[in-house]
């Protein structure tokens, strides 16, 4: 997305305060380009979307996790119960 920026208008202060013509472009053309690389509310929603979706799928898999390894430690305790009252 490009950012309504006056490069014009941005070269004029730096001049005006006393920075050289060369020096005033070439930060004029540096901020030009940075403002090419914004994240736009679109892009945001995106990866909030994107973030929200993955923890879920995350939470999903920790609960399978959880409830399978309970199982196996009652299985476990109860062959260390089981073998001990049988003796």
């Amino acid at each position: 997305m490009t950012f309504p920026f006056d490069t014009l208008k941005f070269k004029k202060k730096l001049t005006g305060v006393g920075i050289p013509v060369a020096h005033a472009d070439g930060m004029t053309e540096a901020v030009r380009d940075s403002f090419e690389h914004l994240a736009t509310k679109t892009d945001l929603h995106l990866l909030e979307s994107k973030l929200l979706h993955s923890q879920g799928v995350m939470k999903n898999d920790l609960i399978k996790w959880m409830v399978g390894l309970s199982f196996i430690q009652m299985g476990l305790c109860l062959s260390v119960v089981l073998s001990f009252h049988g003796s």
